[in-house]
């Protein structure tokens, strides 16, 4: 049975989403939800995406310091994580996303985009990589 996963890369402003199945394997960055002015999540935005498609997992890349250590992000992508579960009551995997954000800016000036690229070009990217990095860890 072919299964979907969604993948999260969770910012304080926009949080990334990409897609993939286990027929594939290959990850696609789908869209950006931007939260609220307040900062708080926009559950809406997620709604409109997930009822879009049959998801089987949600994969939320989950970021640490060089070191290793939990910054503040590592906590906000935790809690991102939890809440995703509970309200869709889909299971959900956290992956270290070290560098995604960084990795996906390089791939895009590499693909000739411009140097600044568009924010949001660089989240769905780095979300897509936290959702390769998770089939390539899963299914090679």
């Amino acid at each position: 049975m072919i299964q979907t996963y969604l993948g999260f890369d969770v910012g304080t402003k926009r949080t990334g989403v990409a897609i993939a199945n286990s027929l594939t394997s290959q990850a696609t960055g789908i869209d950006v939800v931007k939260n609220h002015k307040d900062g708080s999540s926009n559950w809406e935005g997620f709604d409109q995406i997930i009822s879009a498609h049959s998801v089987d997992l949600f994969i939320v890349g989950l970021p640490f310091n060089k070191d290793g250590s939990e910054q503040e992000m590592t906590f906000i992508a935790k809690s991102f994580a939890r809440k995703l579960e509970k309200r869709y009551q889909i299971k959900t995997e956290l992956i270290d996303e070290y560098l995604s954000s960084n990795e996906a800016k390089n791939q895009l000036k590499y693909n000739h985009y411009h140097p600044n690229a568009e924010r949001s070009d660089v989240d769905k990217r780095s979300a897509q990589l936290i959702l390769q990095t998770w089939l390539n860890e899963r299914f090679n």
